[in-house]
């Protein structure tokens, strides 16, 4: 009685023991067949990623072209990417400022290349060749958003185009305390001297950005969104000049937001005509134009955007109430005859 006892207190433990070696046995088999396929899924991820870029790459090489712009002082070399058919270039401004000859090379061609315009505020050129080119479509900088995959076009100096391969990291305003005239794309992408200027696409060979300067040697870099370069163009092809906008107004952030902004204005500048045209002290500036402003930074975006002599509405609250004011900007003191390349980190 006691022996048969004995046995059947042990079988319980004897059965969840052997329980437990069929679940490990098993779990190492299933294992040893899922490792395999897990493997080959990365493996077909990274050879797809890899062909995607090799695509875009291949798609869109011969519309990048090596700059290459001398003066007395030596040569300087650049990259830079025609973006219509009839031969037009975007490129960096610290490659062409001041040059007396400009040569565009792509495809085995060597043309000279007439300067446009160069702009002190986005740190860009533009190019005109005599050519029928292929070129690179634009996209949308807007939806560039943190670890989307992006690709660099250009040409390292003593070197033929390569693709740079990278991820978008954030967006800045500023750098080591100095603002830029509109929020930058920071990509985590390494990128060489001869390269500023180069097209940044996304994965479906769209542009959304011109490489303009290297940060540091932290294997970052930041870029000028396509959408604030468009800007130049569109002013180029309208009136012949740059028309930056500048309504004149400074601004602080308030302790508490009205309206979903701190943005308060704390004085207007006398040489602009924003108080004539009803702006006021202590105004919080809800909208410019198109481009809502939560915070006092949010301003310099929306100025950058702003044309010179065309009306823009600027949505505010006075006393608690919403009211848009039409303001004519006049033109930017920052845009000289002949302007300089923007100050940035290390051009590229």
């Amino acid at each position: 009685m006691s022996y048969l006892r004995d046995r059947s207190a042990m079988l319980p433990h004897a059965a969840s023991s052997f329980s437990r070696r069929v679940a490990v046995l098993t779990a190492a088999f299933l294992l040893a067949l899922t490792l395999p396929r897990a493997r080959a899924a990365e493996a077909d991820l990274a050879e797809s990623i890899s062909s995607q870029i090799r695509k875009v790459f291949n798609e869109n090489r011969k519309a990048v072209v090596r700059v290459q712009a001398s003066d007395a002082l030596g040569v300087r070399l650049g990259s830079g990417f025609f973006i219509d058919p009839t031969g037009m270039i975007y490129t960096h401004a610290g490659v062409v400022l001041n040059a007396e000859d400009v040569t565009v090379s792509f495809n085995g061609n060597s043309l000279p290349a007439h300067v446009v315009t160069t702009d002190e505020r986005s740190g860009i050129a533009i190019l005109k060749t005599d050519c029928i080119s292929s070129f690179i479509r634009i996209g949308n900088s807007e939806n560039a958003t943190i670890a989307m995959p992006v690709i660099a076009i250009g040409f390292p100096e003593d070197r033929d185009s390569s693709a740079s391969f990278g991820m978008i990291a954030g967006r800045d305003r500023q750098h080591m305390g100095q603002y830029f005239s509109t929020t930058h794309i920071r990509a985590n992408m390494a990128v060489s001297r001869g390269e500023g200027g180069a097209p940044v696409l996304n994965l479906n060979g769209e542009v959304i950005g011109i490489l303009v300067a290297r940060i540091n040697d932290s294997g970052s870099c930041h870029i000028l969104p396509i959408r604030a370069a468009e800007k130049i163009r569109q002013d180029m092809a309208r009136y012949g000049e740059l028309r930056h906008g500048w309504v004149g107004v400074e601004v602080e952030d308030a302790p508490e937001p009205v309206n979903g902004s701190t943005a308060k204005i704390t004085a207007l500048n006398p040489l602009a005509n924003a108080a004539e045209q009803g702006l006021q002290s202590g105004d919080m500036v809800n909208a410019i134009g198109d481009t809502p402003v939560a915070t006092s930074e949010d301003v310099i975006d929306a100025s950058y955007f702003l044309t010179a002599g065309e009306a823009a509405d600027v949505k505010i609250t006075r006393d608690g109430q919403q009211m848009s004011i039409k303001v004519t900007p006049k033109l930017h003191p920052l845009t000289p005859a002949k302007p300089l390349h923007a100050e940035a980190p290390q051009q590229p």
